[in-house]
């Protein structure tokens, strides 16, 4: 008998005995490439196209980050903008952590990108900030694909982001 989970949108079916997915540690079957960076959950592949293509249609250079690092430290292994592996997870928890600022990554195996469900953005090549074309693009049309900036991220929060969003 196999039995269906269902975790953040990800529904799988499990083998008597086996495991269920685990968030950082999803099979490549789970997952969509939407850019060398990005990949993302099946279901969430076809809105951010959609959501991306439609950018461009208005003139937004909006893509998923091909890279977020720029301090004078040896960058990450990999960039992954969207679905983030557990190890990942680990680097960026104890990039972030070495500084002081833990609250700027999520601790291991919690984060809603081992999910595949989100997305850091940039907008013609740089970061994604709160003024920029791309995230003011987003707070208008981001709903229409499903995808939320969740209010952690807002302005004036403790670990404000302006290019994180989620498919919730």
């Amino acid at each position: 008998m196999l039995t269906l989970i269902l975790a953040f949108g990800l529904a799988a079916c499990v083998p008597p005995g086996s495991q269920p997915p685990q968030n950082g540690r999803l099979p490549d079957s789970a997952l969509t490439t939407v850019t060398p960076q990005c990949r993302v959950a099946n279901d969430v592949a076809d809105p951010l196209f959609r959501l991306l293509y439609t950018a461009w249609l208005d003139g937004v250079a909006l893509k998923p980050e091909t890279s977020s690092y720029t301090a004078p430290l040896p960058g990450p292994p990999r960039i992954e903008s969207c679905y983030r592996s557990y190890e990942m997870q680990e680097w960026w928890r104890n990039f972030y952590c070495f500084f002081g600022n833990c609250d700027l990554a999520a601790v291991p195996g919690t984060s809603i990108h081992g999910w595949g469900r989100a997305v850091d953005f940039e907008d013609a090549g740089n970061e994604l900030t709160f003024g920029s074309a791309g995230y003011q693009w987003l707070k208008a049309n981001a709903w229409r694909f499903g995808f939320v900036h969740p209010a952690w991220a807002e302005p004036g929060q403790s670990s404000s982001e302006a290019w994180h969003w989620e498919h919730p």
